[in-house]
């Protein structure tokens, strides 16, 4: 008969062989594109490809083969700015909105809230042509702007509700003792609440950010002109009719994902501490 301490030993051993199994499954992907992209034609195409790469095949042609034949560095700077200006429009809009609702109880903030989830269910394939016909009507059609615009309409409701929940972790008391001490709701969102709230502005960064950067609808739909393409714009261009190169499209995708993975990097400390930050509460 197992002891309360075996037992507790053996829960944890199961715990974590499933999330080693968890990760596995999930990374499997891209150890697979990544693998793909280092590895001649012959090897991609055998029918019985190798589960680790021979040393003897392993090269990096397919990435100078597809930086040497196409704009990448254009399509990651476009990349850039669409997805810096989204996520710095959508964060904004999302913090001011999110306090708003944490913060005043009203019958028109029920409204705004219900607008926002209806807002959210609606997808962007049924969104992309009005937006077509109104960004060529306001003259920025093709633009960088007309991106930013569209993913920003897509990002700021759902996080709109992640900077509330942040922001009911948030004591009230906080907010009125600024007050009494002379700050305006503004500055008290500034000075007291926004330095407390740092991991939830954070993970609405990273969520925009990805967003924005993975973004194929409407960067596809609003920019007509090559020079204007995006990083998945550019590796769906990859994908040809008749023939297409894997290893050059695997090698496009393993650049792809390097910024997604440097900005959930960066921000990991504050997103666990967001995770937890509610472990604690009595």
């Amino acid at each position: 008969m197992m002891t309360g301490e075996a037992e507790s030993r053996l829960a944890s051993t199961l715990r974590l062989f499933l999330a080693g199994l968890l990760t596995v499954l999930l990374l499997f992907p891209i150890y697979w594109m990544a693998q793909t992209s280092i590895l001649p034609t012959s090897s991609i195409l055998s029918r019985n490809p190798d589960l680790l790469p021979r040393l003897a095949d392993i090269n990096l042609s397919a990435f100078e083969a597809l930086v040497r034949q196409y704009p990448v560095a254009r399509w990651f700077l476009n990349s850039a700015v669409i997805t810096v200006g989204s996520a710095v429009l959508s964060t904004f809009c999302a913090t001011l909105a999110g306090y708003s609702l944490s913060r005043f109880k009203s019958r028109t903030a029920s409204g705004i809230a219900f607008v926002l989830l209806l807002g959210r269910v609606l997808p962007g394939t049924l969104l992309v042509l009005p937006y077509f016909v109104l960004f060529r009507w306001a003259g920025i059609l093709d633009t960088h702007t007309a991106v930013i615009l569209a993913n920003a309409s897509m990002i700021i409701p759902f996080a709109t509700f992640m900077m509330k929940n942040y922001f009911d972790d948030v004591p009230r008391e906080l907010d009125e003792a600024a007050k009494v001490d002379g700050c305006s709701a503004m500055t008290a969102l500034w000075f007291v609440v926004l330095p407390i709230a740092k991991p939830g502005i954070a993970a609405t960064v990273a969520f925009a950010a990805t967003a924005s950067w993975v973004d194929l609808l409407f960067a596809r739909t609003l920019l007509l002109s090559a020079e204007n393409w995006t990083v998945p714009v550019g590796i769906a261009s990859l994908i040809g009719e008749v023939q297409t190169s894997w290893n050059q499209l695997m090698a496009a995708g393993v650049l792809s994902v390097l910024p997604v993975f440097a900005v959930y990097w960066f921000a990991q400390p504050y997103l666990i501490g967001g995770m937890t930050s509610g472990a604690v509460k009595g």
